[in-house]
């Protein structure tokens, strides 16, 4: 079942986040002695308040979470972007159609966001360990690559 995320969930969500980081491949955010449930908490508060976020439950069990905020743009504050912050299916529920049906429903709403006129566009996010999705075909466009030097 696909639901939206809920203040219930958040600890969950927390613990699943963690793992989605150590699969990032980026060493530094690999330490899960850093994590800040705190902190993690008023983001997932924005995430459920402001963006379209959703989980995969099964049995009471998150599966995997689409998260997202509505953020201004940096030069252009007025402008306001859907932005997806954390896509994740944990590994013993790839083989379902989990993520897909969250990915489904954050497509859904941004659209009707965008022909509403709440945004001026939205955004998907391939990292280098993600399946290799051509998000070209569901009508993204392609607009940056991010690179990094370091942990």
């Amino acid at each position: 079942m696909i639901r939206h995320l809920e203040r219930a969930d958040y600890q969950q969500v927390y613990e699943i986040l963690q793992r989605f980081a150590g699969d990032s491949g980026i060493l530094a955010l690999q330490n899960r002695d850093l994590y800040d449930y705190t902190y993690i908490k008023k983001i997932l508060l924005q995430c459920e308040t402001t963006g379209f976020s959703w989980v995969s439950v099964d049995n009471k069990k998150i599966q995997g979470f689409f998260l997202s905020l509505i953020v201004s743009d940096l030069w252009v504050p007025s402008t306001l972007f859907l932005r997806e912050i954390a896509w994740y299916v944990l590994p013993e529920y790839r083989n379902t159609s989990a993520g897909a049906r969250l990915y489904a429903r954050y497509k859904r709403n941004a659209e009707y966001a965008l022909q509403n006129g709440r945004i001026s566009g939205y955004t998907i996010t391939r990292l280098a360990s993600s399946p290799p999705l051509d998000y070209e075909k569901s009508g993204f466009r392609f607009i940056e690559a991010t690179y990094m030097i370091g942990d």
